[in-house]
């Protein structure tokens, strides 16, 4: 049973030569423009670092078949992994809810996260600042005795994207999709089962070119989006959805505590269609963007039923985002 090792450096098996464009040390040359990335399948005979456009799933591994994988989204600040340890304590929440618990060692994807980073430090260089994302899947057997299989790899991230959401806004559309009940998997395990996020997208997209999707509750209350957790700001305070109805955001528990440091007040609630007609801000959350805001607020069926102005300089959205960690292009988290 191969596992992801517990102790010392991870085993560099099939190391790409020079041939491929990657140097001994494992560094990518300034003119290769893909990173590499560690990989772990039994199934391909496959335990080390290999460019990331080598690594894929064959046809018989569960998180193909069946979309069975866990996963979490990390990125750097000023080139550095931000919130490791809040990352890694959700992926084992995750991997626990789906009894992948014993096959993962934390501390290894702790030590594998700083090592990508370092083997594609002229990579990162040029990015500023990029994408991590783990992921893992009981590889070709419910009983894992055939080996996990699990991937660390970096990706970019669309600055210029990230620039606009914190300066102008995303439009947001509250869709027509549903959040799968809890009982189908909890709402706390972050996965890659995320067909009912891409309908929500591919509603929203279609009545707002790029929005985001809200997903509908069973009781129709709002809970979040593919790429975001929401907070309404209420009376100068901030209301989020409750606990238990969305994926625990590591950016949405930094806000909360900035919030909190900065004396104002924090509750959930049900968030309803008319609790965002009457609130003076929608926020956004999530690990590419970090925190930004709606500027307006589209229904299903294609009307705008809020807009809102830009924050100023003394609104609740910008101090929160003022407080926020800075990145290697001077933009606010």
């Amino acid at each position: 049973m191969a596992t992801i090792p517990s102790g010392g450096r991870p085993t560099i098996a099939n190391q790409p030569d020079e041939s491929a464009g990657i140097g001994n040390d494992g560094n990518l040359p300034t003119d290769v423009f893909v990173p590499i990335g560690f990989f772990c399948c039994d199934a391909i005979g496959q335990n080390g670092w290999l460019p990331t456009d080598q690594i894929r799933l064959p046809i018989e591994d569960l998180g193909f078949r069946q979309g069975v994988t866990a996963v979490e989204r990390l990125r750097t600040y000023d080139r550095r992994p931000f919130a490791v340890d809040r990352h890694l304590q959700r992926f084992a929440q995750t991997l626990r809810s789906i009894g992948m618990d014993a096959s993962v060692s934390m501390d290894a994807i702790e030590r594998l996260i700083d090592e990508i980073i370092d083997r594609n430090r002229d990579w990162v260089s040029q990015q500023v600042d990029v994408g991590i994302t783990v992921w893992a899947t009981p590889g070709r057997r419910l009983s894992n005795q055939g080996g996990v299989t699990y991937a660390v790899h970096l990706n970019p991230i669309d600055h210029e994207a990230v620039r606009i959401r914190r300066t102008e806004g995303q439009s947001v559309v509250l869709t027509d999709i549903r959040q799968p009940a809890p009982d189908c998997w909890p709402r706390s395990a972050k996965v890659r089962s995320r067909l009912h996020y891409f309908l929500a997208d591919q509603q929203s997209e279609s009545i707002r070119r790029g929005s985001t999707g809200v997903l509908r509750d069973e009781d129709d209350s709002w809970t979040e989006s593919s790429v975001a957790n929401l907070a309404l700001v209420v009376d100068d305070e901030l209301v989020f959805a409750p606990v238990d109805r969305v994926l625990p955001g590591v950016t949405q528990c930094i806000v909360r505590e900035i919030a909190w440091n900065q004396g104002i007040d924090c509750r959930n609630q049900l968030i309803q269609t008319v609790d965002i007609g009457r609130a003076q801000a929608m926020l956004l959350m999530g690990t590419d963007t970090g925190l930004w805001f709606a500027s307006e607020v589209w229904d299903g069926q294609g009307n705008c039923i809020r807009s809102f102005d830009r924050p100023t300089k003394v609104s609740l959205t910008k101090r929160l985002q003022t407080a926020m960690p800075q990145s290697s292009t001077g933009l606010p988290l």
